[in-house]
Order: structure tokens, then C-alpha cells, then sequence
């Protein structure tokens, strides 16, 4: 029985990416090219980068096998052609530079319907909900601040407060979410020469305010800086403002607005590369589909934190399962790292399939040595793992039978 299978795992060069001797994903690859940005590691099946076995043979491909299909895939599982061509998440090692574009995923339903509209740009037919954990100091902007939140930043900055006029204004007859709702379709009705004017109006006020400059305004001029003139750059105003530490993360559901702002994580996500976007890009943006789906709520960031499990003393081994709601069925991450100066091991019960990555160190999972930038698949079942110091692994699996926000 096959135990554990290295992959050669493709990356993504975005122009939000890292330059490689900041880079994760570089220091992954092993890689050096200063002339390159580091983005994206894609771990997986998905047709915009395809994992490979180390053979050359696509990961896909190989588990069309039904002898392979025996060991890899739950008994459940086991007869499903395209869950074994098409292992359904993806799990991706992420380093940004530069802001990501204001964004949501489509929920199944309505990724369908965008797939069949308009093939080229949403091209694939999936949901995306999506979970990031941090592996070093993370920035992101994550779902509806609390609504007076919202207001009390509008009144302090007069150019958007004009911008918005009496969208702005609390009205007994509109619930939370309406108001919301209102004061991003008239931001976004407006006429681009009114949002530059108010835009580099507000960046001299900021400027002229020195070390004075609220941590909102000073982020204003840095996604200014970034993304010039970017209607984009009014929504942090709008968005919760998170500072993740190493191991916390943030589980995104479908039509939840974000954007990452600055570091390194792991992300998991499922087996789709769909995104609609409004700003902070010089992409294609879909502004009426992202207004008519978001979720207007203002308590999201609540329900998508998680925070660092933390070995207690004397233990070897800080194993954490970030998982999902239970209605999300295709992921769950593992983070598994060795605390101990002395060779101990571990073990977890991977529901299905698993894709995984070590990130530091070194150490033998399922029999096999793996040490930094090593990828692999492994079957579902028992996970051994082993250290004699520092490891540090993250694998990913579905989510059956899992408990929410667990750690093991």
C-alpha cells in the first residue's frame, strides 16, 4: 500500500506576488530568480495548474486509477470518477506583497450561472468558499464592520461622507444590511472623475495629518500608493481591518466581500478559481454581480475567526484542524508542528484524500522522509508523523464528520 506520493507542485507569478528572498513560496520552490514575484503554490487537481507526480504524470490522471482509488479515497468515495480526477480542493501557499482586489466567491448556484454566461472569465462552474492561515504577521480586510463602526469612519472623512450624501444616514425603515447595501451601489454609481477627485482630496488630507493619521488613514495612503485613484481604497472603510498572528486564521463563505493586504499563509480553498471582483485591481472587475451577492451582514468577522491552539507543557506536537462550517463538505487543514528537542510522532485520521505540504525543518510522514518544500498526496486513513525537531506540516482533507473550528 502506497503511504505517501511527492508531488511537483506549479506557482503562480501575480504582480501582488513576493520577490523571492521574502517569499514563501519561493523559499518552497527553493528558488532565487530576483527578477520574478512569487504569488501562488497550487497543491492540487485544479486545470489552471495541475500537481504533478514527481514521474511527470499529472496527480489527476493518476488517481483515475481504481487500484490507486483503493488506498487514497474513503470506501464512500471510492466509486466517484470525478472526485477522483478531481480531488475537490485546492490547497495553496500564498505570499502578497501588494493588495489583492476587493473580492467574493460565488455561492454553487450562482457559479453555475456565471460559468454558463460568460465561460471566459468565470471558468469553472464550482463555489469557492476559502480558509487562510497565517504563517507569518497577516493583513487582510474580511466582511462588514458593525454599522456604527461604518458610520462614525464616514463621518471622518468628509470626502466620502459627500460622496455618499444621505445614503449615510440611519433610517428606522432600513434594516442593517439595507443601509449597507445602499451606500455601496450609490459608491460605486458614481462617475470615475468624482471618486479621483474625492480620492486624492482625502490623500492630501491624510498627508497633511502626519503621524497623527488614524491607522485606517494610513492604510488609505498605502493602498493609494499601490492602486492609484482605486475606488477600491474607499472600502477599507467599510471592511474590518485584521491583523492575524502565525496560526490564527479566517474561514471566508461564499459572497463574503475581502481582500488580503500583506503576508504569508496557507490557504485552502475549494476546487474552483472563480472570483468576482470590484477594486484594488487592474483586472476585470464585475461590479453589478458582486453588489447583487454580497452578504450585507455586519457580525461575519466573528463567525470566520479561529485562533491558535496551543500545545500545552509538555507536549511534542501542536496539532490543529481548522474545519469549516459543517454544509462546506470539501476541506479541512491540518497544522501540524513539532515543539519538542526529542524525536516523538503524531497521528490524525484523514477522513479522505489528503494533499500536504512541510513548510520548516524536516521529519517522515507515513514512512517517508519529507523536509522543507517537499508536496505530497497521502491516503486517507491514519497520518503518522514523525520529528526529532523542528516540523512543520499542513495537510489538507475534506470535512466529513469533522467538528467545526476544532482542534485535535
Amino acid at each position: 500500500m502506497v503511504g505517501l506520493v511527492k508531488l511537483d507542485c506549479g506557482v503562480q507569478h501575480y504582480d501582488w506576488g513576493k520577490v523571492a528572498a521574502e517569499s514563501f513560496v519561493a523559499k518552497m520552490k527553493h528558488e532565487t530568480d530576483g527578477t520574478r514575484k512569487y504569488a501562488e503554490l497550487w497543491v492540487g487537481t485544479h486545470m489552471n495548474c495541475p500537481s504533478r507526480l514527481l514521474s511527470g504524470q499529472l496527480l489527476g490522471e493518476y488517481l483515475r486509477d481504481p487500484g490507486i482509488a483503493n488506498s487514497f479515497f474513503s470506501p464512500e468515495h471510492q466509486s466517484n470518477v470525478e472526485l477522483r480526477s478531481n480531488v475537490p480542493f485546492l490547497l495553496k501557499v500564498l505570499s502578497v506583497q501588494t493588495a489583492l482586489s476587493i473580492q467574493a466567491h460565488p455561492n454553487k448556484k450562482l457559479a453555475e450561472k456565471l460559468h454558463l454566461e460568460n465561460p471566459s472569465k468565470y471558468k469553472d462552474n464550482n463555489h469557492k468558499p476559502e480558509l487562510i492561515v497565517a504563517l507569518t504577521p497577516f493583513e487582510a480586510l474580511c466582511c462588514f464592520r458593525p454599522l456604527q463602526e461604518i458610520l462614525s469612519l464616514v463621518e471622518s472623512t468628509k470626502p466620502l461622507k459627500t460622496l455618499l450624501g444621505n445614503t449615510a444616514v440611519v433610517s428606522a425603515k432600513e434594516s442593517e444590511g439595507d443601509l449597507i447595501e445602499g451606500m455601496m451601489r450609490v459608491l460605486y454609481s458614481l462617475n470615475p472623475e468624482v471618486h479621483t477627485k474625492a480620492l486624492r482630496e482625502h490623500a492630501a488630507a491624510v498627508s497633511a495629518k502626519g503621524e497623527a493619521a488614524s491607522t485606517e488613514d494610513r492604510l488609505f495612503l498605502r493602498l493609494m500608493s499601490q492602486y492609484p485613484d482605486d475606488i477600491g481604497c474607499w472600502m477599507l472603510y467599510f471592511l474590518n481591518y485584521v491583523q492575524m498572528e502565525p496560526g490564527q486564521g479566517l474561514f471566508l463563505s461564499d459572497s463574503e466581500p475581502h481582500a488580503y493586504l500583506y503576508g504569508d499563509g496557507v490557504e485552502i480553498m475549494a476546487n474552483s478559481d472563480n472570483v468576482v471582483r470590484a477594486g484594488l485591481t487592474p483586472k476585470w472587475k464585475d461590479v453589478p454581480t458582486l453588489l447583487e451577492m454580497l452578504h450585507y451582514n455586519t457580525n461575519g468577522l466573528e463567525r470566520a475567526k479561529y485562533e491558535r491552539y496551543r500545545a500545552a507543557e509538555g507536549e511534542a506536537w501542536e496539532v490543529q484542524c481548522y474545519s469549516p462550517p459543517r454544509r462546506f463538505t470539501e476541506f479541512s487543514l491540518y497544522r501540524l508542528e513539532h515543539v519538542a528537542q526529542k524525536a516523538s510522532e503524531t497521528c490524525v485520521n484523514l477522513p479522505n484524500i489528503g494533499l500536504g505540504f512541510c513548510l520548516g525543518g524536516e521529519g517522515v510522514v507515513n514512512g517517508t522522509h519529507v523536509a522543507e518544500g517537499d508536496c505530497f498526496a497521502v491516503p486517507h486513513g491514519p497520518l503518522k508523523c514523525e520529528a526529532n525537531g523542528r516540523c512543520v506540516l499542513f495537510v489538507a482533507s475534506t470535512n466529513d464528520g469533522l467538528p467545526e473550528q476544532a482542534h485535535i
